[in-house]
């Protein structure tokens, strides 16, 4: 990923005053525009809803041709615009890009753009012969427009008599092709289609022109396998329910629009599911169709609400109060449960998990947190971006579980009825705790991947949690000092809620959780520090070792008192000196890191005991722009090069 400083946008357009440019841009696999701008104490702009546009010459322009997604205000005080970039007045699959500014001023916008130039605007091919298309590419048994009681459920759900499954097309620009450049778009119907045998829901994409398969993007997000309430896995826990026609039901109105759970009674059609009931409000409903496990998952929607609510100030997945909805005993012999871009389903287990429903906490807190991902940068369900979603998942109902039960939880995912995944140990289970190492998946299956890659994303958060050390598959040799969960999860919170996009990848999480951290917590701060550790730890963005380089702990050089330390001059040109105290003469490990964590050089030094004067020399290939400097893991100090 390219960087460039305030100094490498000097021939930016005059058409912009000097506060208007951009003190730091990053570009990422989109080569048309970069995907990262930053604006900067007396430089930032006044927010005017502009999207400013970098391309790779440095040319930086404004544009206003796009449509308001989302307008969000946070308790720190920043305003956080999501806008969908619209060519010819049709919307951009994928084309995201959020403003984030503060007391009106602009600080930084980060997304995916694409060029506009020459894309045809007009359809050559009939919706209804484009829809043809797409239900030959699903190639279903039965949809759920199909059957008539599911129609009926549907306008009831969503209080609108012309609701339907039937799926009606919309023309958009969608890129099929791998490299995120506007050459690659294509006018294309998109449609939501939900199947009902096999069971399947995702957007598909028919060229509006010759009628192509384009590509298509799952919305069902599995976990891929796995009053007063006797629940099967979390003992006795208090629960909420409502009284209607003098027996309890599984429904609440206290937690937003309200949180509901249902029996589809081994079914697969929610207009056929009842209420799960009990008379005196002491839900102890142990039998041979497993309803105990109900309460688990009206439980676990409960305590899923109450942890967004309670921690993040978060009104349901929406923030808007969305209705928890979840619907129990799924089928039959169904190890799964999933989200489907509207309500939670659980499956009853099978002879793998020795038949026990799929409602452990921690698997309810991941389920729902596919809702509050599509509501927010809506990572799209493949490669990167697919592991990414599973991983925010992951880490969310682990984070749940323990809100939830303090005093029994783990970095397991499915620990109560059958491990799927472990975030501590990805390794364990053949997923992969470092980027592109062992276990990595390349294949088209899986949507790429996405249960087996989230394994990086879930071990980096673990290691920012608990901390950790040792060498990763590329040979790097890491250290992470842990921050504990609360500002773990306050940090991947941000990231995912206020900086991702649904393109968003590895590289461009890291980014967004580095800043996301400085946010929270300051820039240069331990838990800055700490995010960037564990990246490199993963191998994103860092964290690879060149033959023969060390880290410090292999050439056992020892941790010493280090006071006084002054980098000068500052700025520098060709040169810098470290002067400090050390307490014991030593060989040391100097690292200079650049301001997204990444590594620029590494050295060893002889410090003497005593005051000490040290001349480094640097790189010829730094930019201009913001270092940090470290000795033997410690940070001593920033300085800028010009």
């Amino acid at each position: 990923m390219k960087r460039f400083s305030f100094l490498a946008f000097i021939l930016l357009t005059s058409m912009f005053a000097m506060s208007q440019k951009p003190s730091k841009v990053e570009y990422g696999k989109n080569k048309d525009y970069a995907e990262w701008l930053e604006f900067t104490g007396n430089k930032a702009p006044a927010y005017d809803g502009s999207v400013y546009l970098a391309d790779p010459s440095g040319k930086v322009s404004a544009n206003n041709s796009h449509k308001q997604l989302s307008n969000e205000t946070d308790p720190m005080g920043f305003q956080h615009v999501r806008t969908q970039q619209l060519i010819n007045n049709i919307p951009v699959e994928d084309g995201i890009y959020i403003s984030h500014s503060k007391g009106g001023k602009l600080l930084y916008q980060n997304g995916n753009w694409y060029k506009s130039n020459g894309l045809t605007k007009n359809s050559s091919l009939s919706e209804s012969a484009a829809l043809k298309n797409a239900l030959s590419f699903v190639g279903a048994k039965s949809y759920k427009w199909q059957d008539a009681a599911e129609e009926s459920f549907i306008k009831a759900e969503s209080n609108n008599p012309n609701a339907s499954f039937y799926p009606k097309g919309s023309l958009v620009y969608y890129n099929a092709a791998k490299e995120d450049q506007a050459a690659n778009l294509r006018l294309a119907y998109k449609f939501d289609i939900y199947a009902a045998d096999p069971l399947s829901r995702k957007h598909v994409f028919v060229d509006a022109v010759n009628g192509a398969i384009l590509g298509s993007n799952e919305l069902i997000h599995e976990t891929n396998a796995p009053g007063t309430a006797i629940t099967g896995f979390s003992g006795t826990q208090a629960i909420t329910t409502d009284l209607n026609a003098g027996v309890y039901r599984l429904r609440e109105t206290g937690r937003g629009n309200g949180v509901q759970t249902f029996n589809l009674r081994k079914g697969t059609s929610y207009s056929r599911a009842v209420d799960f009931t009990d008379a005196d409000n002491t839900w102890n409903n142990v039998n041979t169709n497993l309803d105990q496990y109900a309460t688990d998952a009206h439980w676990g929607a409960e305590k899923t609400y109450d942890f967004y609510k309670n921690t993040f100030n978060r009104n349901s997945i929406d923030g808007n109060g969305f209705a928890i909805k979840s619907y129990v005993h799924y089928s039959s012999n169904y190890f799964n449960a999933f989200w489907d871009g509207s309500r939670m389903t659980y499956g009853d287990g099978s002879a793998t998990d020795n038949f026990k429903p799929l409602t452990a906490i921690d698997v309810c807190g991941h389920e729902i947190t596919h809702g509050l991902t599509s509501f927010t940068a809506n990572l799209v369900y493949s490669n990167e971006s697919g592991a990414m979603n599973e991983a925010f998942s992951d880490i969310f109902g682990t984070a749940i579980e323990k809100y939830a039960r303090p005093s029994q939880n783990d970095w397991l995912i499915g620990g109560d009825f059958y491990v799927i995944r472990s975030m501590s140990n990805p390794k364990a289970y053949a997923d992969p705790n470092t980027y592109k190492g062992t276990y990595w998946y390349t294949g088209t299956a899986d949507n790429g991947g996405v249960h087996t890659n989230s394994g990086v994303l879930n071990y980096w958060f673990y290691l920012l949690t608990a901390g950790g050390s040792g060498t990763n598959d590329k040979g790097f040799a890491y250290n992470v000092t842990g921050l504990g969960i609360a500002k773990s999860q306050a940090i991947a919170f941000r990231t995912l809620t206020v900086y991702l996009v649904s393109s968003s990848n590895y590289a461009s999480c890291r980014t967004a959780s580095i800043q996301a951290a400085t946010d929270l917590y300051g820039a240069g701060t331990n838990e800055v520090t700490q995010t960037i550790n564990a990246w490199n730890a993963v191998a994103v963005g860092g964290g690879t070792s060149p033959a023969g380089l060390q880290a410090p702990s292999v050439l056992n050089f020892g941790v010493q008192s280090v006071d006084q330390a002054v980098i000068y001059p500052n700025p520098a040109d060709h040169q810098v000196r470290l002067s400090f105290n050390n307490d014991n003469e030593s060989s040391m490990n100097l690292n200079l890191i650049d301001i997204s964590g990444k590594l620029l050089m590494q050295q060893v030094i002889s410090a003497a005991k005593g005051k000490n004067n040290i001349t480094i020399d640097l790189p010829s290939s730094m930019q201009s722009g913001t270092y940090f400097m470290m000795l033997n893991g410690k940070k001593l100090g920033q300085f800028v090069k010009n």
